[in-house]
């Protein structure tokens, strides 16, 4: 299976949108150490982590199932 240089960068840049997100949900505990009683951060990290993480898969997702589908350039 031969990849582009358009599909490479793209499949790179979603496992980076992934890693972000898990990398922010993982950092999210020692971040409220040093800030404590901050709801509203906490919940504004997570609520960007699950969106990173939503978006890599979906692009990933996007590139392994409809890769046929597209029309040839």
């Amino acid at each position: 299976m031969a990849f582009d240089r358009r599909n490479l960068k793209q499949i790179i840049w979603g496992v980076l949108l992934i890693a972000m997100g898990v990398l922010l949900c993982v950092k999210e505990p020692y971040a409220l150490r040093v800030s404590p009683g901050f709801t509203f951060l906490s919940f504004a990290r997570y609520f960007i982590a699950v969106f990173l993480i939503i978006g890599g898969a979906k692009k990933l997702y996007r590139l392994y199932f409809f890769k046929d589908k597209e029309p040839p350039s």
